[in-house]
């Protein structure tokens, strides 16, 4: 049995049992010279199923410099072995669905037999 097209056609699957179509704006820092150069980038869409993460602890609290956030929820996203996400300290992603916008926090790929089979990405609600 295939496990690796088996497990990409749940992702599918799942995907389309409520699809949502994003397109992800980018902002990312690159080499250039002894510095650093801004780039901000807009992919083309792609489809994903976005969900209220199983790991929301309910309200949890961010304190900063500038003030107080209430998170009310964790946001999660699915895609397909195809999405071009990104997370990391120098790349942001970030989208907007629904009248929201979301960040991308972390980024895990779903592998089967050392291969890409989709992704799961946790989201903060920043608007």
């Amino acid at each position: 049995m295939d496990f690796v097209a088996l497990r990409r056609k749940h992702i599918a699957w799942n995907i389309s049992q409520n699809p949502s179509s994003i397109v992800i704006h980018r902002e990312g820092k690159r080499r250039k010279g002894g510095g650093y150069e801004e780039i901000k980038t807009e992919l083309l869409p792609v489809t994903v199923r976005i969900f209220i993460g199983g790991n929301a602890q309910s309200p949890q609290v961010d304190s900063g410099t500038i003030g107080t956030v209430q998170i009310d929820k964790a946001y999660s996203l699915l895609a397909d072995e195809y999405a071009d996400i990104q997370a990391g300290t120098e790349v942001t992603d970030t989208f907007s669905h629904l009248g929201d916008t979301f960040k991308v926090l972390q980024v895990m790929p779903h592998v089967i037999n050392n291969i890409i089979v989709g992704y799961k990405a946790d989201l903060e609600r920043v608007k």
